[in-house]
């Protein structure tokens, strides 16, 4: 049987699967900037990414099963490696957003099978809270490692010559997922396989998977408002760039740190109740950001944002894992929906955040969404609450009248 320290390479090798995500991420801007792409197509790039990463991710996790798990990952990770090298190779700003897209689907096939893969892997007994935060915590330690190891290479060689270096990462990453899937066994095996459509592992998800993937959507659109917009907005209320340089980085800290506390957290609270308090002090943190100017309440405040982010990404994780069904194809498409979440934030947090400060100013766009985005999340919230019940009350009365003819 699996024990929970089994997973410890799993989480080993998914923090260096998102190194070499985070420093392409890093590097690929200023190499597109030396080749002198203009900053639109940059954002074109960029922009191609998050959609192709959403498209990918649905079928990747349709067709996900047990035993397509390691060559999915492996699959993704050297699609992954291949546009490293490729976008070092080209100066054709169609080839460069093709290169960058390419990459988005990899990582999005590797990401969503690997996350299937350890939701297959949970020990029997353990809190769903602590191996997402392990988990989510280690993707987060190989994003924060990437700004060292990515910025480093990319001053000493260049960008075009450390990207074509990182291009290995993946496919170390994706050897290392593989050799574990391998080694692991799941603890949660599915019912032997039947042939089935593709599509028909996303009827029937639990509604509490939409649920989270309305939080992780909610996560990324928070972020690409106000991560994307504050260092305008502060420079225009009186900040330097060190001081808000500090207070993102506060941040990033809070939002690592949270994660790999968390386990020790939810071993006491409920994840599914602190979704609610954590979504509404995510609001009150964008609401104190948009209507102070002290430096110090601008740090409290952000590192209240950074506990919310990273305590949010872990409670949906963990939803997603006690909610993902008893089946692979199931799981796989559980993982899909939940990681799209990211993906849909990701596109769209900049474009609502790009609109609001056009439309009626950057300080009343962060006001909209301190408001906003938890109104929507409590309307799911009841709904979902209510389509449990609604089911629960549906199981209950067909067990009864089982019962009764028998």
């Amino acid at each position: 049987m699996t024990r929970a320290r089994a997973l410890v390479p799993l989480y080993a090798a998914s923090a260096v699967l998102t190194l070499g995500e985070g420093s392409f991420q890093l590097l690929t801007p200023p190499y597109m900037q030396d080749r002198h792409v203009s900053p639109v197509v940059i954002g074109v790039a960029v922009s191609a990414y998050g959609l192709v990463s959403l498209v990918a991710r649905l079928p990747a996790g349709a067709v996900y099963r047990s035993q397509r798990a390691w060559w999915l990952i492996a699959a993704g990770t050297v699609v992954s490696s291949v546009s490293f090298a490729l976008l070092t190779r080209t100066s054709s700003p169609a080839l460069l957003v093709l290169c960058v897209a390419l990459e988005g689907a990899g990582f999005a096939i590797a990401s969503t099978a690997n996350m299937a893969a350890l939701i297959e892997r949970r020990p029997a007994g353990a809190n769903a809270g602590s191996i997402m935060g392990w988990y989510t915590g280690s993707l987060g330690a190989g994003y924060a490692l990437a700004g060292f190891v990515g910025g480093s290479l990319g001053d000493a060689l260049g960008p075009a010559s450390a990207i074509l270096v990182l291009a290995l990462v993946p496919l170390v990453a994706g050897v290392l997922l593989s050799l574990v899937v391998h080694a692991t066994a799941p603890e949660r095996a599915a019912a032997p396989p039947k042939r089935v459509a593709w599509w028909r592992g996303f009827r029937g998800l639990p509604a509490l998977v939409w649920l989270a993937f309305f939080v992780t959507l909610y996560i990324n659109l928070v972020s690409g408002v106000v991560l994307t917009f504050f260092p305008i907005y502060g420079l225009a209320i009186g900040l330097t760039l060190t001081q808000i340089g500090v207070l993102q980085g506060i941040h990033g800290a809070a939002a690592a740190a949270v994660r790999f506390l968390s386990g020790a957290v939810f071993r006491f609270v409920s994840y599914e109740r602190t979704l609610p308090v954590m979504v509404v002090l995510s609001g009150v943190s964008v609401a104190a950001i948009a209507g102070v100017r002290w430096l110090a309440i601008l740090a409290v405040a952000w590192a209240a944002l950074g506990l919310t982010r990273g305590l949010l990404r872990v409670a949906s994780a963990a939803l997603v894992m006690d909610a993902a069904g008893e089946t692979d194809a199931h799981r796989g498409a559980a993982s899909g929906v939940y990681l799209a979440g990211l993906d849909v934030g990701k596109v769209l947090g900049p474009v609502a955040g790009g609109v609001g400060a056009d439309t009626v100013g950057l300080r009343a766009t962060f006001f909209a969404a301190s408001f906003v985005f938890p109104v929507v999340y409590f309307v799911l919230w009841i709904a979902t609450r209510r389509r449990r019940t609604r089911d629960l009350d549906s199981v209950d009365g067909r067990r009864e009248a089982a019962e009764t003819a028998a």
